[in-house]
């Protein structure tokens, strides 16, 4: 579990990022060569919260940030959002900077 006051940010040693209209497509990088096998792609509400982990900005604020933008309620958002964010780590996406 994170706090609220965490700061995360997108590991661009690690990945290549590309917004492709709504979506986000992610390109693992192995030995600095993309691994085609592990492309991710995510869905509006995925590219918003990794647009939003700037390395800048709190939990609680992106938390402020994604409500008013998508019609969500709050439990839920914090939730999905915990959920994401511990998978991105766990794949190696994203990484805690404070």
């Amino acid at each position: 579990m994170y706090k609220s006051g965490s700061i995360y940010k997108v590991r661009s040693e690690k990945v290549v990022v590309r917004k492709v209209g709504n979506e986000m497509v992610i390109v693992p990088l192995v030995n600095s060569v993309a691994d085609m096998t592990r492309v991710l792609t995510l869905n509006e509400t995925g590219a918003a919260i990794i647009e939003a982990l700037d390395g800048q900005r709190t939990i609680s604020q992106v938390e402020a940030q994604l409500i008013s933008v998508f019609d969500v309620q709050s439990d839920i958002l914090a939730a999905d959002l915990q959920n994401f964010i511990l998978d991105a780590l766990a794949k190696g996406i994203i990484e805690e900077v404070s």
